[in-house]
C-alpha cells in the first residue's frame, strides 16, 4: 500500500509550488495546465504496483486525464488573476473531477478495485467491473455502498497491470539416447568407484551439450544402466 497523503497537505504542497508564466516561451495554450498537471502527478506519485484507498485513487491518474479535470474546472470557474502567470483550481476545487475521472476509470477496469466484503468480512477481493455500475463510491471513507448498506469497505485501488504474465518457457527435453551419451561422457570423468549423488549427476547432465534440458526421470532412467550408478546421495570422489 503506498503511504497515504492528507488533503489538507497536498494542499499545502500545491499552494506552495511556484507558479506557472503564462510567456511565449511555452508551446501551445493549454501547457500551463499540462505542466501544472505534470507537478500534480509528480508530487503525489504512486509506485507502479502500489495499491491506494478508495480515497485517493485520483493519485492513479495520468497526466492527460489530471490536465483535463485542470481544463474543465477553470471553464467552469472562470477565475481572473494575474495576467502573467496561469490561475489554477485549488485542489478542494479539482478532487471532484479527479474523482469522477478515477471512478470511470474503475468502470472500465483501467483501475482494479478490491475491497472486503460487507461489514463482516475478513479479506479483501476483486470487485468486479460489472458489479462496480450498482454501487456508490463513498470518498471520504472508502467504501462502496448499495442504498444505506456498505457492500465493500476499506476499498483499494490499483493500476492494471500492463504487462502480460510471463509464461513459463519449457525446454526442449533431449531424446532418452542423448541422455545415456551424455551420462556416458561424463561417466568417464569420475574413477571407478565413484557414486556422485543424484543432484550432481543431474546438474551435470543438463550442463552437457547432449544433455541441455533432461528431465529428472530421464537422468535416472539413464542411470540405472551406467557405471555411476549407485546408492543415492553417496559423496563422491571429485572429478
Amino acid at each position: 500500500m503506498a503511504e497515504a497523503i492528507s488533503l489538507a497537505e497536498l494542499a499545502h504542497r500545491i499552494l506552495i509550488l511556484p507558479p506557472i508564466s503564462r510567456g511565449t516561451h511555452f508551446a501551445g495554450p493549454n501547457c500551463g495546465p499540462e505542466q501544472h498537471a505534470r507537478r500534480l502527478v509528480e508530487l503525489w506519485l504512486v509506485p507502479e504496483s502500489d495499491h491506494v484507498l478508495l480515497a485517493e485513487a485520483f493519485r492513479l491518474l495520468d497526466v492527460n486525464a489530471v490536465a483535463d479535470a485542470i481544463l474543465r474546472s477553470m471553464v467552469e470557474l472562470e477565475r481572473e488573476g494575474d495576467p502573467r502567470y496561469w490561475t489554477f483550481p485549488t485542489l478542494e476545487e479539482l478532487l471532484p473531477k479527479l474523482r469522477e475521472l478515477a471512478w470511470q476509470r474503475m468502470l472500465s477496469a483501467s483501475l482494479v478495485v478490491e475491497g472486503i466484503k460487507g461489514i463482516r468480512g475478513k479479506r479483501h477481493r476483486s470487485v468486479l467491473p460489472a458489479e462496480l455500475p450498482r454501487l456508490t463510491p463513498d470518498w471520504e471513507l472508502s467504501r462502496l455502498t448499495q442504498g444505506d448498506r456498505d457492500e465493500f469497505i476499506e476499498v483499494r485501488v490499483q493500476r492494471t497491470s500492463a504487462k502480460p504474465p510471463v509464461k513459463k518457457a519449457w525446454r526442449n527435453k533431449p531424446s532418452n539416447a542423448d541422455v545415456r551419451s551424455a551420462l556416458a561422457e561424463i561417466a568417464k570423468g569420475y574413477p571407478p568407484d565413484a557414486r556422485p549423488a543424484e543432484k550432481e549427476i543431474l546438474r551435470k547432465v543438463r550442463d552437457h551439450r547432449l544433455g541441455s534440458g533432461a528431465t529428472r526421470s530421464q537422468v535416472r532412467a539413464a542411470l540405472k544402466t551406467s557405471s555411476l550408478h549407485g546408492r543415492r546421495g553417496h559423496r563422491s570422489t571429485k572429478a
